[in-house]
């Protein structure tokens, strides 16, 4: 459809900022916004069916995309760029949060479990720096994603 939208663009005069706009659009502002999206989606559904156990606001999240989640934000890790956020246990977001973070293509996803007072649980095997960038999203007051 991207590539449709472009074609159009090239042959229709003053097209190409529509085209711009609606690549952008494409662009999920959130993570609930960016699980409506099947490339987003399929790697959430593996990652979260490793979480074990599964909080209950966490479950409930998945199956609803209705909660207190982040922005989804633009991250480096090792060069390589991704996309991070976050969910939280209603009414204890710095107690109770799960961060994600997805490679570029939205194709594979990292996650960890945590809070202000308790260590991260990691899942999907992220390496060292993918850990460090999830930590940070966990961190109370939900520092920058890493650069």
């Amino acid at each position: 459809m991207r590539s449709l939208i472009v074609a159009v663009a090239l042959l229709i005069p003053g097209a190409g900022s529509l085209a711009a706009g609606a690549v952008v659009a494409e662009e999920p502002g959130y993570l609930f916004d960016a699980l409506r999206l099947p490339k987003y989606r399929m790697a959430w559904e593996k990652l979260v069916k490793d979480v074990q156990p599964t909080p209950d606001w966490l479950l409930r999240f998945a199956k609803t995309f209705d909660g207190v989640a982040g922005e989804m934000k633009p991250a480096t890790v090792e060069g390589k760029p991704g996309r991070v956020s976050f969910v939280c246990k209603p009414e204890d977001c710095a107690g109770h949060k799960f961060a994600v973070l997805f490679d570029a293509e939205g194709a594979r996803a990292f996650g960890a479990l945590g809070g202000a007072n308790t260590a991260p649980a990691f899942f999907g095997a992220p390496n060292a720096a993918q850990q460090e960038a999830l930590t940070k999203t966990i961190a109370p007051g939900d520092a920058a994603p890493p650069k």
